[in-house]
């Protein structure tokens, strides 16, 4: 669907914006999705999770340290997060390729509420989330059914079932809307 200076919302998590700035959001960007999709890790002293499990079990040690869980907590929560990703944007691409991909567009909401209510779910999940803002968006937005969006451990295969799902909605329990196109900031509400 085609907006034109519409009025939308963003729980914000990037670096400072000002208000008047213009994001602009297209296959040639990245949003902070995919940064962690290629480029996070979590290591401890330089270990990451598998060495640890691997020592831990040669040692025949079933203790961890607060650090150690958390290492191996973040992850699988990690890892399932970016099997999705690289499923539905396989699917995307091969099935739906004039989409937006969910790594490079830019994720709003209809009110303020619901964009509290998600940076709140960010905070949940690890996700730093600062501000709060008000968006005129000039561009394209999309609707899909954020409900099928969860963190699950499931297999490549059921990822590829659930995107297909995703990317073919036609009802919305959830609504995830993206936006490809230009944002500009009107206000910023810190949180």
């Amino acid at each position: 669907m085609k907006v034109n200076k519409e009025i939308y919302y963003h729980a914000y998590s990037k670096e400072e914006v000002f208000i008047g700035d213009i994001i602009t959001f297209n296959d040639n960007t990245h949003n902070k999705m995919y940064d962690e999709v290629y480029s996070k890790d979590f290591k401890l002293n330089g270990i990451d999770a598998n060495e640890l499990l691997v020592k831990k079990r040669k040692n025949n040690e079933l203790i961890f340290t607060k650090e150690e869980f958390e290492l191996v907590l973040n992850t699988v929560s990690n890892d399932s997060f970016v099997l999705r990703e690289l499923a539905f944007e396989e699917v995307r691409k091969t099935k739906y390729p004039n989409y937006p991909s969910r790594l490079s567009c830019l994720y709003v909401t209809k009110s303020k509420d619901e964009a509290i209510k998600w940076s709140s779910i960010l905070k949940r999940n690890q996700k730093e989330c600062k501000q709060i803002l008000t968006l005129e968006l000039t561009g394209d937005l999309y609707i899909f059914d954020g409900n099928l969006i969860k963190r699950q451990n499931l297999s490549y295969q059921e990822y590829l079932t659930i995107a297909e799902k995703y990317w073919n909605s036609k009802s919305y329990e959830i609504e995830e809307l993206l936006f490809y196109g230009e944002a500009k900031v009107i206000a910023i509400e810190k949180i």
